[in-house]
C-alpha cells in the first residue's frame, strides 16, 4: 500500500518548515495554492491554481483556496496517481513527538477516508449544505485527513457536479461538508475515526478549530510528548493570528456612525489610545491568570 503524505498551504514560512521537518520520515509533497515565483521547497510540489481547478472542471467561488480543501487532494492526485493513500495536513497541525509513529500506525489500514470524529451534522440550514440537501449532512476538520485515491476518484466528478448548481456561489459547499457527507453516502467507501486506531495521540492533546495555541506553550512540556494539536502556530504568527482576532471585534462600531461622525481625529486618537491601554490591561490579566494555573 503506498501512501503520501501532502502539506497543504498557500505560503513557505517557518510554519511549513517547521511541519515539513516533522514528516521528513514519511513521503512527502506540498500543494502549494498560487505558489509565489522563486518559491521552492526542498520537497516534491504540486501546484493548484484557479488555471488548474478549472481544467478539472471544478467549480471556483472566490475562497475556493481557503474553503475547498479536497481541490487540493484532486490535484495531488491527478499530479501522482500511483499512490493508494493521501494524506493532507496543514501547516497548524503540530506532532509533539515524532510523528513518524502517528503514520506508521495506519500503513495497513486500507479504509478508504480517515478523519478525526466524522459525525453526523444537525443544522440542514447551515449554508454550505444548501447543494448538499439530497445527503445525510456528516463533517470532520479538514486539517488532519486521509482519502484513498479509489474515494478522490469517486468525489471529483460529483464536485464538478455540484459546482454547477445554479444560485450556490456564496453557499458554495466547503471541504468538509461535501467530502464527508458523498463519502458517508457511498455505500463502496469505507470511512474511519483516526481516533481510535491511535487514541494516544488524541488523549490530552487538542484538536479543534478555535483558539489558536502557541507553539512555546506545548514544545518543551513532557506532557504534551506523543500528542497531536491543532491549530498551533508559532509565536510570531500567533501574534498576528490573536492581534487580528481582537481587531475583527469592531462590528458594533458599524452602529455608531452618527456618533462617531461627531468626534475629531484627535478625539478619534484619544479613544483609540483608552481602547488599547483597556485591551492591554486585559492581556496582561490572562496572561497572568494562565501563569499562575501553571504554577499549580
Amino acid at each position: 500500500m503506498k501512501t503520501i503524505v501532502a502539506i497543504r498551504t498557500n505560503r513557505w514560512t517557518s510554519e511549513e518548515e517547521r511541519l515539513l521537518a516533522s514528516l521528513q520520515a514519511s513521503d512527502v509533497a506540498v500543494v502549494f495554492h498560487n505558489r509565489p515565483e522563486g518559491v521552492a521547497p526542498p520537497v516534491r510540489v504540486v501546484d493548484v491554481n484557479d488555471e488548474i481547478c478549472a481544467g478539472m472542471g471544478l467549480g471556483l467561488p472566490q475562497d475556493w483556496g481557503w474553503r475547498c480543501g479536497d481541490y487540493f487532494y484532486y490535484a495531488l492526485r491527478a499530479a501522482c496517481p500511483e499512490y493508494d493513500h493521501y494524506w493532507l495536513v496543514e501547516p497548524d497541525v503540530f506532532f509533539a513527538g515524532d510523528a513518524s509513529g502517528f503514520f506508521a500506525a495506519f500503513e495497513g489500514d486500507d479504509r478508504d477516508v480517515l478523519a478525526i470524529d466524522p459525525k453526523p451534522f444537525e443544522d440542514r440550514s447551515h449554508p454550505f449544505l444548501t447543494s448538499l440537501q439530497h445527503l445525510e449532512p456528516y463533517r470532520a476538520i479538514f486539517a488532519l485527513t486521509r482519502f484513498s485515491g479509489r474515494a478522490l476518484d469517486r468525489l471529483l466528478p460529483l464536485r464538478r457536479e455540484n459546482g454547477q448548481r445554479a444560485g450556490i456561489k456564496r453557499r458554495f459547499a466547503n471541504d468538509e461538508f461535501f467530502a464527508f457527507s458523498n463519502a458517508w453516502a457511498d455505500e463502496t467507501l469505507s470511512v474511519g475515526n483516526l481516533v481510535e486506531t491511535v487514541p494516544d495521540w488524541f488523549e490530552g492533546g487538542y484538536f479543534d478549530t478555535d483558539p489558536d495555541l502557541l507553539i512555546d506553550a506545548l514544545r518543551d512540556d513532557p506532557a504534551t510528548q506523543g500528542k497531536v494539536f491543532h491549530p498551533v502556530k508559532s509565536k510570531e504568527h500567533w501574534v498576528g493570528s490573536v492581534a487580528k482576532r481582537l481587531a475583527n471585534k469592531t462590528g458594533f462600531l458599524g452602529k455608531m456612525g452618527p456618533s462617531l461622525a461627531k468626534l475629531s481625529d484627535a478625539e478619534i486618537e484619544v479613544l483609540a489610545d483608552q481602547a488599547r491601554a483597556n485591551l492591554l490591561a486585559a492581556i496582561k490579566t490572562a496572561r497572568n491568570a494562565g501563569g499562575a494555573s501553571e504554577r499549580k
